[in-house]
């Protein structure tokens, strides 16, 4: 039986439970909406779904998703009952059939025989463990300042910043419900893979994402910094919640080390630049936070993107 906010996917029929659920969060993605779509379809060697979560798109973005439903059984286009980025994504993962959910976004390309890769790297592990599968990106832009960074740059190793994760049935129910009142998904789950403990960690060189960088981003350095700084600070009360939902079952040094980055974030807020340089946190963080402490350096940071990105 359909849900009562989903639109009917033509020909779709009961089968054998995918590999992967693919679930995007868009709103008004009508330009980029289905070559994000058919990116995904496009791939091979598994079996997966599509699940498509519009979060109260105002353009045609519904409309698109919607015309494409007839020529794909295992495509699915829902309707929000939420509001925002986190509860679209909450209700889309919800929705999962799959032994493994992969989020996505409605402006992003995945390249081709990416998933595949990606669940070769994780399907063999233990199910009863919490299992994450983390993938390099590659940014891609009209703006030649943003085009062409691969992120990180050393190889081995995936991205932390909550893009494109892959997630078995015990990562998920452990990183969600996101808060609603977060603006974005990705920095708590960043938190998730950094301070939980037991997690089952799997780095892949796989490029998994072709993430757009554009003016309609939720947030990127095309903008000025008092945008950017406004933004990122929502963005940064991620922190504080996570630490003040999941403390007891961190370890000691997860708390110490999740404090620390609270501090920083303080420190950053108010335009502390000594006490960003003295926090007790990673170099990586810590340049990232000084970067932008201030309209000067971020100015500086913002025309050396090449050069300081993907550590």
């Amino acid at each position: 039986m359909l849900a009562g906010n989903e639109t009917p996917t033509a020909g779709r029929a009961a089968e054998a439970t995918p590999d992967v659920s693919v679930v995007l969060s868009v709103k008004n993605e009508q330009i980029f909406i289905r070559s994000a779509i058919e990116s995904i379809l496009a791939q091979s060697g598994l079996s997966f779904e599509v699940i498509v979560i519009d979060d109260g798109s105002t353009d045609a973005t519904h409309a698109i998703v919607s015309g494409m439903l007839v020529d794909h059984a295992n495509l699915r286009l829902l309707r929000n009952p939420g509001r925002g980025k986190s509860a679209a994504y909450n209700y889309g993962v919800s929705q999962a059939a799959a032994r493994f959910v992969c989020l996505f976004a409605g402006d992003d390309l995945m390249p081709q025989g990416s998933l595949a890769q990606r669940l070769a790297a994780v399907a063999d592990r233990p199910p009863q463990n919490p299992v994450v599968g983390l993938c390099r990106l590659i940014t891609m832009s009209e703006n030649k300042r943003f085009d062409g960074h691969l992120v990180p740059r050393k190889a081995g190793r995936g991205v932390l910043s909550g893009v494109s994760y892959l997630m078995n049935a015990v990562a998920v129910a452990k990183f969600f419900p996101v808060p609603e009142d977060l603006p974005n998904e990705d920095t708590w789950l960043e938190m998730g893979v950094t301070f939980f403990p037991g997690l089952d960690l799997v780095h892949s060189d796989v490029v998994g994402c072709a993430w757009r960088v554009h003016e309609g981003n939720s947030i990127n350095m095309l903008v000025g910094f008092d945008d950017f700084n406004h933004r990122y600070t929502i963005r940064m009360r991620a922190y504080s919640v996570f630490y003040n939902r999941y403390k007891d079952e961190l370890t000691e040094e997860g708390r110490r080390g999740l404090l620390a980055l609270i501090k920083c974030e303080e420190n950053r807020k108010a335009g502390n630049m000594i006490g960003v340089l003295l926090s007790p946190i990673g170099w990586v963080p810590k340049l990232r936070a000084l970067s932008y402490t201030n309209k000067a350096i971020y100015w500086v940071r913002a025309r050396l993107y090449r050069l300081l990105s993907g550590w």
